[in-house]
């Protein structure tokens, strides 16, 4: 097995969110690679297994589980791809079959760099916060209802995980996860994350369910916020979220919706800084 580590969502080596593509020919036991992604410590650590020209077997994992779907995942594969099976070409389009889904990623050379895109399909609103969870939430966050952006609610979106967007006008340097049982609480209304979403600043921030990382950039959470803003008028296109500067790692990530379909695709580029083998 070989592996590149990339960092996905800026232009620029050594920022953006960091990423670990491990190439493999046989079958894997979940276990194993649940192993692997401990060791590596990345955010997330994505398994791919070649079995058409264009098609590969994805798993992800975070350092805790395994995860059905995750975007920056996806786009540093296709970079890593792009880079190690078709070097001479200037574009290419690849498939992804993860464990519920099957999605289409391209990526293009840039100078000194990769540009990937990825299409989550259409999304799902999945559930409204009435007013007294909305509360709850937002002391669950650190946040009071001070903070909250008005006229927006908080909603469970999905393209391929389910978010509950916050929507807030202000005080995203003093969010955090700040209950135990967070993870239980999101269950209640069928989300898997959070992702606390500055309107004005158009910044977001998300972390595990422990609140003990913080997540750099998250394309998965990308999604549906792009969904979420352009189902309530706040902006239709280039939409650029940013992440990661509370954690000295800047990114960009940028959703386009197509208005006929209600397709997401969300893009980043991707830099791939290091090359190694598994001896294992």
């Amino acid at each position: 097995m070989y592996y590149y580590h990339v960092d996905v969502f800026s232009s620029k080596a050594l920022s953006g969110n960091g990423l670990t593509v491990i190439f493999h020919d046989e079958d894997l036991e979940k276990h194993y690679m649940q192993k692997i992604a401990q060791e590596f410590k990345q955010f997330e650590t994505v398994f791919l297994r070649r079995t058409e020209e264009k098609l590969f077997r994805a798993r992800i994992f975070t350092v805790e589980e395994e995860l059905d779907f995750a975007g920056h995942p996806i786009l540093g594969a296709a970079a890593a791809i792009h880079k190690n099976y078709f070097p001479d070409e200037n574009s290419i389009s690849v498939t992804f079959e993860l464990n519920n889904k099957r999605l289409q990623s391209e990526s293009v050379k840039r100078n000194g760099y990769f540009q990937s895109s990825m299409n989550q399909g259409t999304p799902e609103f999945l559930w409204t916060v009435d007013d007294k969870l909305k509360y709850d939430f937002l002391r669950y966050l650190n946040l009071t209802p001070n903070n909250i952006y008005p006229d927006l609610p908080m909603e469970v979106v999905s393209t391929g995980l389910p978010y509950l967007i916050v929507p807030i006008a202000s005080g995203l340097e003093h969010a955090k996860i700040s209950v135990n049982n967070f993870e239980e609480q999101l269950r209640k209304i069928n989300a898997k994350f959070v992702y606390v979403f500055d309107v004005n600043k158009m910044e977001g921030r998300t972390w595990d369910n422990f609140g003990a990382v913080e997540d750099v950039a998250t394309g998965s959470a990308t999604g549906p916020t792009g969904a979420y803003l352009n189902k309530w008028n706040i902006c239709k296109e280039n939409i650029i979220i940013n992440q990661g500067s509370f954690v000295g790692r800047p990114s960009k990530l940028k959703v386009f919706i197509n208005q006929s379909t209600g397709e997401i695709k969300v893009s980043g580029n991707v830099n791939i800084i290091a090359k190694g083998n598994l001896l294992l």
